[in-house]
């Protein structure tokens, strides 16, 4: 159940949005996640960048106690919401000497004119850090304008004071400045602290549409759920009744889907192999064909990766698996690269080659071409080999939503293959379990 008393309006802000160039993903997103605080969401603008802004949010300050924006926070002339808030505050722009400093470092030079817009912020209101971007957020309360510039004391006295609340519109951005600081502190700001409850999971593999109808099946009454599209992730948030019902929608999840896919937190695909191979003291090597180094970049995201990765041999062309890998021509010509066999003797010639204490390879057609009736694109055969285990391969047929999709989601699938394997568990008994990949 919503709380009428507390009230938001949402303006998502992008010229490209209202030309229909790209869909809007946040109005679903921002609706559910204030729902599950208690906040109804009286009313929601798309409008483009341009003077129109100032108008919506003169008309939506002082009516509604939250009022949120989303994009126009980049550095170009084409940027105009925080001169529309300031406006509709009825402050002016300040530059914050600590957000410059702070782009400095980032930018690595001093920041241009353009630049320079992105660390100037209304009067008065405190700023939204952005650690995945340049424009920083700010919020900070007000009452409207244009009652201020009034004679109406009356009528000013009972407007609403707004909270008002400016992300950037970048998904990644805003979902990270949204989770991390906007919810808790609007749940301070509102006193919600006590009337709602959240369980974070973090999903690998499973797309969204499946996610829904698991959550659907599984649902527990009380609780709700929403869900954030992360690059190698979704984290799924479960939300309302106590700690323990949630506990137990998240349990029946990971019993039906797989416990390899589902984990409870903030979790990466990597970090439960990143820790067991620190906890071990072992070193991990890879040889990759059409992630193309994605499985590398994800290993690698962290610092002091070198401690437990050797590398990754990127073998795209057969004769690269030849040349670098010595993989024999014999095998390639009879089973193709993508097969159970190239994928083994990858992993068994990478872990001979660097030494390293286990090695994991994967080839694949990550398509759109390139596929066969007996190889549709999406085939990906993942191979593993250890000093002290069998040498393994299995083989996932993902959907071919898009290229990028199948190599994100190989690259995740290995860290979590390779953990497993390590481990002592065989990777075709996992991936058997696997009902929604």
């Amino acid at each position: 159940m919503t709380n009428p008393a507390i009230t938001a309006a949402v303006c998502i802000i992008g010229t490209e949005l209202v030309r229909g160039v790209i869909q809007d993903s946040h109005v679903k997103l921002l609706g559910a996640e204030f729902a599950a605080l208690g906040i109804d969401v009286k009313r929601v603008m798309i409008i483009p960048d341009n003077d129109e802004i100032e108008a919506v949010l003169d008309s939506m300050i002082g009516v509604y106690d939250i009022v949120l924006t989303t994009g126009g926070l980049g550095p170009t002339s084409d940027d105009m919401t925080r001169h529309a808030v300031a406006h509709a505050a009825g402050v002016k722009l300040v530059e914050n000497q600590e957000a410059r400093r702070d782009l400095s470092l980032r930018l690595q030079r001093e920041p241009s004119a353009s630049n320079l817009t992105q660390v100037m912020f209304p009067e008065g209101f405190s700023i939204i850090p952005n650690p995945l971007g340049t424009a920083p957020g700010f919020m900070g309360t007000s009452r409207s304008r244009m009652l201020q510039e009034s004679a109406d004391a009356l009528s000013l006295s009972k407007s609403k004071e707004s909270l008002v609340i400016s992300m950037p519109g970048p998904p990644a951005e805003m979902h990270e400045m949204l989770y991390r600081q906007v919810i808790p502190a609007v749940t301070r700001h509102f006193d919600l602290a006590e009337e709602t409850g959240r369980t974070e999971i973090s999903v690998f593999l499973v797309p969204e549409s499946r996610l829904e109808d698991m959550c659907s099946r599984f649902a527990v009454p009380g609780v709700t759920w929403g869900t954030r599209i992360q690059p190698m992730r979704i984290s799924l948030y479960l939300n309302g009744e106590s700690d323990e019902v949630r506990e137990h929608m998240a349990a029946k999840l990971q019993n039906h889907g797989g416990a390899e896919l589902f984990h409870m937190g903030d979790v990466q695909p990597t970090d439960p192999l990143v820790s067991l191979l620190k906890e071990r003291n072992l070193m991990i090597a890879g040889a990759e064909s059409c992630t193309g180094g994605y499985a590398s970049k994800i290993l690698t995201d962290r610092p002091g990766s070198s401690d437990y990765f050797w590398g990754s041999v990127i073998s795209y062309h057969n004769n690269a698996k030849e040349q670098l890998l010595r993989i024999s021509p014999s095998v390639l010509e009879r089973f193709g690269a993508v097969s159970k066999e190239t994928a083994l003797e990858m992993a068994e010639q990478v872990r001979r080659i660097s030494g390293a204490d286990a090695a994991f390879s994967i080839t694949g057609i990550a398509g759109p071409s390139g596929g066969t009736p007996d190889k549709p694109a999406g085939t990906v055969w993942f191979g593993f080999s250890s000093s002290g285990q069998d040498t393994a391969a299995v083989k996932i047929e993902f959907h071919a939503y898009s290229r990028d999709s199948v190599r994100r989601r190989a690259a995740a699938a290995v860290s979590i293959l390779l953990d497993t394997y390590i481990r002592g568990n065989q990777p075709l008994d996992i991936v058997n379990k696997w009902q929604y990949i």
